[in-house]
């Protein structure tokens, strides 16, 4: 860069080279890229990219003598893996000037013992660390001298033979861990951010490093802290470029833990400018750079050995893209994921969401959920009408002590059709249409209720289906709408959905606010307030719950909204391909309402059991369609034939001995889009559609 002073072509040189040439290009150079992954992305950036086995000399200086001559170049930026070849360092800089610290620099920060006793006499706090195998029991960690990544960190029983040789110990402070990215040149040192970072764990390794968020919630006196401390190793070690500081934060207070001589993974969420301020920093010259927006970088590793699959079409938050037909080993990096957020705490969900989809991608070679808009951000419109048009509509609204909005649809008020028409498109995620008509279809009941789904299964199975449970003492219901898919839990030290529908759906939600429907004849205690929002990783001042009496006229309505929704419903449990769906109707009278819980809820069952009738436009077969469209209405059930009370009762009250196959509508016509066919059946049953409404 002439601005600079630099050349227009520099070498790049890493374990894995993707973000330098990425951070490169983003500042105006072209690149050459070595490294040992020759990863789609890497090559669509660099102008040349070289595949080699390691960072070893006898790998890389063939390559790079020819590939100076090539290409004329002068400069070299390096990334990671020199973590055991510091002797290739000083062939580099024998070769080409290094835009990055010295051999000699990077060497000192792998003399523990050195850097330890340092940072002691700078009164620098970090973990208790010794240099042979600690006699007194504890928690203790054995951490490689020259280890990167987290590779090779284990945990320490104190009577554990071990091979000391190349290894230290250090005491296990059980504090999140955080590192500090800066600039440093000519003495000086300029922090640039704070992030947070994890690891998992695997067969091999137990601390393999995982991701990084920036804008991490670091305390100011910390911060202040840290900067100091880089300004007095700075003044010790000449470091030069970017580079970051890990530290640990325990009982508030923050420990160093070791000092990255290079360009760390967290420098790729600070904005295009940060690597030309490298290069400054390089150069000693002051330089600026921008404020850098919430964002994440996460690496998703192989769960088992895994080829990867022929015409893969990545999503675009997907960086480190391995080829077709790559074999990757148990624990290795397969790809990367990117995020970006309001704040960190949003990234991060994202990146949780990402895993998941990504890791149901590799396995499966295909999204089910490939367009993941926010049904919680597109309801938030919707939630609005109804707190601003409450008395018009009938509803009642109570702020509780904690801040959650309650929305009573008919326990206290009389609600009505409009008020259950607008919840039936909140629980749809506010990605489908509800309408209430007159239609001549049944004999009787022409009021009907018509919906459609932009997205079937995220509109339907993502957010309307009732399918979190909710108990606290006698209390006890089924929750529905956007929530579900903004909550998590934690199991055996990960984040999963709490439904487990989501991890095959590979789709999960994040909002500032988010709304769930509760169908129950009375407001919910506050500990499944407290839960509710906590699962869903939000302040009860953000969460809205709507109840909705089945006995009621909102209640019905959105009972019976749901006709579309139950087809989805059986097509996944007949293992139809949920992303061959791509759209679908469906229509049910609305049916009067009943004082009595079971024979309201059996009212509402049996308008769509007897009367309901839905469109789907799928992809496939004719066969799988015609298939489809034969198993799918209610009358495949065993217990077909008579209003849905009278079989509850049957079966003594009790709703899980009910045929699931049960559920669904009376009609249906499923559309083979690739071939124009239709295929239709299933049969209406006014008659008992009578018997249950009460004529």
């Amino acid at each position: 860069m002439s601005d600079l002073n630099l050349p227009p072509i520099l070498l790049v040189i890493a374990q894995s080279a993707r973000m330098l040439v990425h951070m490169a290009v983003e500042a105006g150079f072209q690149a050459v890229a070595v490294d040992c992954y020759a990863d789609l992305d890497t090559k669509a950036l660099a102008t040349e990219t070289v595949k080699v086995d390691n960072m070893a000399v006898a790998a890389i200086q063939p390559i790079t003598e020819v590939l100076a001559i090539r290409h004329g170049l002068t400069h070299v930026v390096y990334g990671s893996g020199f973590e055991h070849y510091p002797e290739s360092l000083a062939y580099l800089e024998s070769r080409l000037i290094v835009l990055g610290n010295t051999a000699t620099v990077f060497r000192r920060f792998q003399d523990k013992p050195a850097f330890f006793r340092n940072l002691k006499q700078l009164s620098i706090k970090y973990p208790e660390t010794v240099f042979s195998a600690p006699a007194e029991g504890g928690d203790w960690l054995l951490k490689p001298m020259r280890g990167e990544g987290g590779a090779e960190i284990t945990r320490f029983t104190v009577g554990q033979t071990v091979d000391a040789e190349g290894f230290y110990w250090q005491r296990d402070l059980h504090g999140a861990v955080y590192s500090v990215l800066f600039a440093a040149g000519a003495g000086r040192v300029r922090v640039l951010g704070f992030n947070r970072q994890w690891a998992t764990e695997n067969d091999e390794q137990q601390y393999l490093f995982a991701g990084v968020s920036n804008h991490a919630d670091v305390s100011p006196r910390n911060r202040a802290q840290l900067t100091e401390w880089l300004e007095q190793l700075v003044g010790l070690y000449p470091l030069r470029g970017l580079g970051s500081l890990d530290f640990i934060v325990h009982a508030g207070d923050c420990h160093v833990l070791e000092i990255n001589a290079r360009i760390p993974a967290s420098a790729q969420l600070y904005g295009a400018s940060v690597f030309k301020w490298h290069c400054l920093a390089c150069l000693g010259v002051p330089g600026g750079v921008e404020r850098a927006l919430p964002a994440g970088f996460q690496i998703v590793f192989a769960q088992n050995p895994i080829t990867v699959p022929t015409g893969l079409s990545w999503p675009k938050w997907v960086v480190d893209r391995p080829a077709s037909g790559v074999f990757i080993g148990k624990g290795e990096p397969v790809c990367s994921i990117i995020a970006a957020g309001n704040d960190a705490a949003q990234v991060e969900a994202r990146l949780r969401h990402r895993q998941i989809i990504i890791d149901n991608f590799i396995h499966t070679g295909h999204l089910v959920m490939q367009y993941h808009a926010s049904v919680n951000k597109l309801t938030q419109p919707l939630v609005a009408h109804l707190l601003d048009n409450a008395d018009k509509l009938r509803l009642g609204v109570e702020k509780l002590e904690n801040g959650c909005t309650i929305i009573d649809a008919g326990i206290n008020v009389p609600g009505g059709l409009e008020a259950g028409r607008i919840i039936t498109e909140i629980c749809m995620g506010g990605m489908g249409t509800a309408t209430l008509s007159q239609s001549c279809y049944t004999d009787n009941w022409p009021l009907t209720i018509n919906v459609h789904a932009t997205n079937p299964v995220l509109s339907c199975l993502g957010s309307q289906y009732a399918g979190w449970s909710l108990s606290h003492g006698k209390y006890y219901a089924l929750g529905s709408g956007p929530a579900r898919a903004m909550a998590t839990k934690v199991k055996d030290g990960a984040v999963e959905p709490v439904e487990e529908l989501y991890k095959e759906l590979e789709y999960r939600d994040s909002h500032d606010k988010t709304v769930l429907v509760i169908e129950n004849d009375a407001v919910p205690p506050v500990e499944i307030v407290e839960k509710v929002a906590a699962a869903c990783g939000v302040s009860p001042a953000d969460l809205a719950i709507i109840v909705t009496p089945t006995s009621s006229l909102a209640g019905g309505v959105q009972v019976v909204g749901r006709v579309l929704e139950v087809a989805m419903h059986k097509a996944h449990a007949l293992h139809f391909p949920l992303e061959n769906i791509i759209d679908g109707t469906g229509s049910a009278p609305v049916c009067p309402p009943h004082p009595n819980f079971v024979k309201a809820m059996g009212r509402t069952n049996d308008a769509i059991l007897f009367a309901g009738q839905v469109h789907l436009f799928v992809k496939g077969s004719d066969e799988a369609a015609e298939k489809l469209a034969k198993e799918l209405p209610s009358s495949t059930s065993k217990d077909y034939g008579k209003p849905f009370a009278d079989i509850f009762k049957a079966y003594e009250y009790d709703f899980f001995k009910v045929d699931a196959m049960l559920f669904s509508p009376a009609v249906v016509i499923v559309t083979a889009v690739e071939s124009g066919k239709s295929f239709r059946a299933g049969k209406l049953d006014n008659a008992l559609l009578d018997q249950s409404f009460g004529l």
